[in-house]
């Protein structure tokens, strides 16, 4: 029997994702904090390679639809121009201006926005939206800035460094939900936005040090460009959800690591669409999960591509049609025999259907086995499921 939930041995294998925005974030702690001493040329350096960092952050995820990244880099460079001008507007008295502080306990919760309501690719209207949004705050923060309320009467005026405690109370809330979710998902995207977050904190903590606070927002604003380059490369060649390659990894192997003789098996989850109506597709993708491991338990070997939501493709390599029906079929029964356990009312019995053919020099590459081989599957599964057939 298998148990739907959380895998706890795989959240040191999640947490990778992490591991490069902490090395980015860590070399500036220690540049800042053990070696960095401040001059005025190096400051302006660092603002113009700030403004420089951002409009790429907000431009790049742009182009690649990466919508959290784009709403994120917004809020970060929203906020240091926000802080900017109080700074200007007031002094060294800017920490006690309501608008100041107000902006405070905004700007984390903005960021957690950005991060939670804009998964991979979401449609532009939802963008217009965000910024509708956080630009109708910052209207609210210019209105009170103009009438220059006193901050006293807001409760304000404790202070730990330049966060008031009602700010500090959400900035932590908001850390908090993305290190737990981080630790839980370990997801690309995740990591850029809870260590560029403890940038922005970092940076609005030691702000009364103009170096600092550009220095730190720097930082933030870099994870979130480096980390757009590198989630646009991966998720071409992988499924992030799955953590295995797609079907345009599988096209590229075998351009140029396949031996002359593998074959191809496609397995399609049987009353796919009847699953999802049951069961959501977010429990589906988990139960994919779960394939995988029976999957290799047959065959560790195998290797193993995400081709459509309900179907993967399995390749066996060195191994002929014959040879892999065999295997097939063996992954076929583990599969079935198999009791997946989503709570203690539901637990399911699910089947697969195969279909295996070997790579034959008269096909067009990678491809026309596989289209071969979804073809002979369709037709198979117009009559029966649960099956295993060769192409």
């Amino acid at each position: 029997m298998a148990k739907i939930g959380l895998d706890t041995s795989k959240i040191l294998t999640y947490s990778k994702n992490s591991l490069f925005p902490i090395l980015v974030i860590w070399v500036f702690f220690v540049y800042f904090f053990c070696i960095s001493g401040f001059s005025e040329e190096f400051y302006h350096s660092v603002h113009l390679f700030f403004l420089v960092t951002s409009v790429l952050a907000i431009l790049l995820p742009f182009f690649f639809k990466i919508p959290s990244l784009t709403m994120s880099s917004s809020v970060i460079l929203i906020c240091y121009l926000i802080i900017n001008s109080m700074r200007y507007t007031y002094g060294e008295d800017y920490m006690f201006s309501s608008s100041y502080n107000i902006w405070c306990m905004l700007i984390f919760p903005n960021l957690l926005l950005a991060y939670a309501c804009f998964p991979y690719n979401r449609p532009y209207r939802y963008w217009s939206w965000f910024y509708i949004f956080v630009l109708a705050q910052t209207a609210v923060i210019e209105k009170l800035q103009n009438q220059n309320i006193d901050a006293d009467s807001y409760y304000f005026y404790k202070h730990i460094g330049m966060f008031n405690y009602p700010a500090l109370c959400i900035a932590g809330f908001c850390l908090i939900s993305l290190i737990i979710h981080q630790i839980v998902k370990g997801r690309i995207l995740g990591a850029a936005n809870l260590i560029s977050s403890i940038g922005v904190f970092t940076g609005i903590l030691l702000s009364d040090d103009l170096y600092a606070f550009s220095l730190f927002f720097l930082a933030a604003m870099l994870i979130n460009l480096i980390s757009a380059v590198y989630y646009a490369y991966y998720i071409t060649y992988k499924d992030e959800e799955l953590g295995i390659s797609n079907v345009k990894s599988f096209m590229l192997d075998a351009e140029k690591k396949y031996p002359l003789k593998y074959s191809v098996a496609l397995m399609y989850i049987d009353e796919y669409e009847r699953l999802v109506k049951r069961f959501g597709k977010a429990k589906i993708k988990v139960l994919k999960k779960m394939f995988l491991t029976r999957i290799r338990k047959v065959r560790p070997s195998v290797l193993i591509y995400n081709y459509k939501a309900d179907a993967l493709i399995l390749v066996f390599k060195n191994i002929n049609a014959a040879e892999g029906f065999d295997i097939a079929e063996d992954i076929r029964r583990a599969i079935a025999k198999s009791i997946f356990i989503f709570n203690e009312n539901n637990r399911v019995q699910l089947t697969v259907s195969l279909c295996i053919s070997e790579f034959r020099r008269s096909d067009a590459g990678a491809m026309g086995v596989l289209s071969r081989t979804e073809e002979n599957l369709k037709k198979a599964c117009q009559f029966t499921r649960n099956i295993t057939v060769k192409a």
